[in-house]
């Protein structure tokens, strides 16, 4: 009973902190106190009008100009005082203009996409080891449509569907595995590492998006009880895609719509604001800078990315 109480003793403070985790942190190993409610909404921004190819910026041989505006909801409910449950609804808005030989193609898709849901276990406290260190798993469900069209038929698409990294969903469920790691030092500052494996079986159309390793270190300051700083690092490995009956290998070479494949790492530096000096309710903004990337193939990245997060404990 002790053992319980100061569990969930020690998770609190971690969550209630004047300071807390970066935008991109995923929470390190932070975990909700039993009952407890939170929402939280965070949208990102990016574009995309470069392509890359191995380590090196090449020639943009399609005019390829993509934007994406993505929001996601994410619901989180204290099971226990070491466990918790996290439910994350992405709204996608993607466009995207580019030359395919003599044909021109545009995408605007937009709606809800793959559904997220996510549990977290405490399994080492911060009152027992001055650190916090958590795992979780979870699946990502294949809500998302995959039905989308091309304004413009494709020359070389089968039918009208757009290629499936520009769709709502794939088509398939993923299963996800995390650990995360959180230091707080004297309520002031804290550190988060969170890493995530993703699996992914072949998708519709026998599309291979490639297994997913991300990896996220967080350093996040109180300066004022107001306002916290942060820098992250961002970074990501995608094994080597196969686009399945989606297109053949040479059409391959030359299609920019390609799922990430490769390695790619981001800096971000962000600001959070806490109005009322304690994380009940947190708005925070951040910019990620490409930092390094080694590509598998010829594919788009984007250069920055541009985030706004809300969050409210209940």
């Amino acid at each position: 009973m002790k053992r319980a109480f100061a569990t969930i003793l020690a998770t609190s403070v971690l969550l209630n902190a004047q300071v807390i985790p970066g935008i991109n942190a995923k929470g390190g190993a932070m975990t909700l106190p039993e009952g407890k409610v939170k929402m939280a909404l965070k949208h990102i921004y990016l574009k995309r009008d470069s392509m890359f190819d191995g380590t090196e910026e090449v020639t943009n041989r399609q005019d390829l100009d993509a934007t994406a505006n993505i929001t996601l909801l994410a619901l989180g409910y204290g099971i226990s005082g070491n466990f918790d449950l996290k439910v994350i609804i992405p709204y996608k808005q993607l466009e995207a203009t580019a030359k395919l030989g003599p044909n021109s193609v545009a995408i605007d898709n937009n709606g809800i996409g793959d559904v997220i849901v996510m549990g977290r276990y405490v399994v080492l406290p911060m009152q027992d080891y001055g650190f916090q260190l958590a795992i979780g798993a979870g699946v990502k469900l294949p809500t998302g449509s995959t039905d989308s069209k091309f304004k413009q038929a494709p020359p070389f698409a089968a039918d009208e569907n757009t290629p499936l990294p520009t769709q709502m969903g794939t088509g398939a469920a993923e299963y996800k595995a995390e650990l995360g790691v959180s230091k707080l030092i004297n309520e002031q500052m804290r550190i988060d590492f969170h890493t995530m494996y993703t699996y992914r079986p072949l998708a519709k159309n026998d599309y291979d998006f490639g297994n997913e390793l991300s990896y996220d270190l967080s350093f996040t300051g109180a300066v004022t009880k107001n306002i916290n700083l942060g820098l992250e690092y961002n970074g990501k490995y995608n094994s080597k895609t196969d686009m399945g009956t989606d297109t053949n290998a040479i059409l391959r070479k030359m299609l920019p719509f390609k799922a990430f494949s490769g390695s790619a790492g981001y800096i971000t530096p962000e600001i959070e604001f806490l109005p009322f000096d304690k994380p009940k309710l947190h708005i925070g903004i951040g910019a990620s800078f490409l930092a390094h990337y080694n590509l598998s193939e010829y594919q788009p990245l984007e250069k920055q990315r541009y985030m706004v997060r809300v969050g409210y404990l209940f």
